[in-house]
């Protein structure tokens, strides 16, 4: 039976006609012959002149077209006016599918970019390897651009905020809810807020110890009045023009609980839920930590540099690390002259040297001497968050234009890291480094070691001091250099295998990229953009500023 065209008025209709109508039995059993999509418009190239709005395209149903299926449409007369052009058009398709079937049967239609953000979206939330292998076969086929499938996946519709302090929020989507049930987020949403507007975000750690309620960033976030404590800074987030977030610590006893291993993927929903609630600039991310946060301020710093624009600590310490994987990201270091102090009788009471105004000074040291970017502030304080706020936000005002880099040219990447070697865990990830696999070896680290006397079983105040030194710990290394000349020259320390990510903002991607490992060539070669790649480099952080869509794994043994 020929296909036809309703003449009933209006676009034609388009139904199925029999399997049995193809020839080739490898079309009937390749799928992607016709359309790779799940759910979304399919279009058959056309030679006649039906549709004025897409004269090159007949609609397809929103469904799948299945194996061995092609478009069947129908005349109710013969005698109608559209006969001979219906008939033109029916030839049309036939002669073209068969050119498909027969002339390139192992090739899959072309995606649009609309098809392929649909596919991108289909990737990221199946769990199933088989069905992921599916889709990983179909957007082989997206020939086009990559950045506009970014930008799309990465786009988000946000309701109207209201300006002002938002207390004991709890997550909001499903997913997360279930994670966190009990942890509450505090927010500080500026006047400036606009929900067609990105904008950044600050990420708050707040103080405390083993027993700190998780209702502990509220001292902080509130706006002042008589009821506030001297702490309440609202108004000064709010003048920042940003977002802020104070969640709650990991709900463990511990004096470190921005610091447990948790805590890593803890801030990643963190910052995936005020995305979710707010149009959030990805690349203004910063990081504050005060106290126990400035314990935690400094750990991330040194783990996950690469999430954020900045690191503010205020009134924090740290006795092991890495420190020129911090490279690309700045660092504020905020602290008081007397926020140590003993008890004199003055009402002020006794703090111990937890996080002693040395700490500050002999990280300025350390960092002025490796030349990394970096802020030290002092003032003649205390420990409290009210003393240290006027220089952090003097910081923030001064930091309005700071993005982060995403294609920094010089990265570092240590593992284990951590602020204290208790705390140190495995790392994988910065930028555009990945370490795959390490072995036994050792690496040196910068310390900073208390000594104090003990007397009458009592730490001695006035014999306390902090030292300066390097130690080897077990560890692995590797340091990345773009010479923006298609090169990368990468140095490693104990390295098995470990993966180089690139994106067409680091190089040519129509010239050969040599990656020099060791004084040696690792690889030489094009390398092409891909979706699926650029997918990959999502999962890894979760974050649409640090995707990139090629890469070379080196094995080095």
């Amino acid at each position: 039976m020929w296909p036809c065209v309703n003449s009933g008025g209006g676009h034609p209709t388009v139904t199925r006609f029999p399997q049995n109508l193809l020839k080739s039995r490898k079309a009937i059993e390749n799928p992607n012959i016709f359309s790779p999509l799940l759910a979304t418009p399919t279009f058959l190239p056309l030679a006649g002149d039906v549709n004025q709005e897409r004269r090159d395209l007949l609609p397809v149903r929103r469904s799948i077209i299945l194996p061995g299926m092609l478009p069947r449409v129908e005349i109710r007369s013969r005698d109608c006016p559209a006969f001979r052009t219906g008939m033109a058009i029916a030839r049309a398709i036939l002669v073209l599918a068969g050119i498909l079937v027969f002339a390139w049967p192992e090739r899959g239609w072309s995606l649009d970019r609309a098809q392929a953000t649909e596919l991108c979206r289909a990737y990221l939330v199946r769990g199933d390897k088989s069905e992921r292998q599916q889709i990983v076969k179909q957007l082989a086929e997206y020939q086009g651009p990559i950045q506009p499938i970014v930008d799309r996946l990465a786009a988000g519709s946000y309701a109207k905020v209201e300006p002002g302090y938002h207390p004991e929020e709890h997550f909001s989507t499903p997913d997360l809810r279930k994670k966190h049930s009990s942890d509450l987020l505090y927010f500080v949403v500026p006047k400036e807020y606009r929900p067609d507007r990105p904008t950044g975000l600050i990420v708050f750690l707040h103080g405390g110890g083993k027993t700190t309620s998780p209702r502990a960033p509220q001292a902080t976030l509130r706006f002042p009045d008589r009821n506030a404590s001297s702490h309440a800074s609202g108004d000064m987030f709010a003048a920042t023009g940003m977002i802020t977030v104070g969640p709650s610590s990991p709900n463990k006893p511990s004096y470190h609980r921005w610091c447990l291993e948790e805590a890593d993927d803890y801030l990643t929903d963190v910052i995936l839920e005020c995305k979710r609630r707010f149009n959030i600039d990805t690349n203004r991310v910063f990081l504050l930590g005060h106290s126990m946060g400035g314990f935690g301020a400094y750990h991330h710093a040194l783990r996950q540099p690469d999430r954020f624009a900045a690191v503010v600590v205020n009134s924090g310490s740290w006795n092991m690390a890495y420190w020129p994987a911090l490279r690309g990201t700045p660092l504020c270091i905020v602290n008081g002259l007397h926020d140590a102090h003993q008890d004199t009788g003055d009402g002020k009471g006794h703090r111990w040297h937890y996080t002693d105004v040395q700490y500050g000074r002999l990280t300025d040291q350390i960092l002025a001497r490796r030349q990394l970017d970096h802020v030290y502030l002092e003032h003649d304080g205390g420990h409290g968050f009210s003393f240290g706020r006027k220089y952090v936000f003097e910081y923030f005002r001064s930091a309005r234009d700071l993005r982060r880099d995403p294609f920094f040219d010089h990265v570092g990447l240590a593992s284990p890291a951590g602020f204290r070697e208790a705390y140190c865990y495995p790392v994988q990830h910065n930028r555009w480094l990945s370490l795959n696999e390490a072995v036994k070896g050792s690496l040196e680290y910068d310390e900073l070691i208390e000594h104090y006397s003990i007397e009458h079983g009592m730490r001695n105040f006035a014999s306390w001091r902090l030292e300066y030194r390097q130690g080897k710990h077990r560890g692995a290394l590797l340091d990345a250099v773009n010479r923006h000349d298609n090169t990368i020259v990468v140095s490693t320390r104990n390295v098995a295998r470990f993966t180089v990510w690139l994106h067409p903002r680091m190089v040519d991607v129509s010239r050969p990229v040599t990656i020099m490992v060791d004084g040696k060539i690792g690889f030489q070669g094009r390398i092409t953009p891909s979706l699926v790649t650029m997918l990959e480099s999502y999962e890894r952080r979760y974050d649409w500023g640090l995707v990139y869509p090629m890469k070379v794994v080196v094995d080095l043994r």
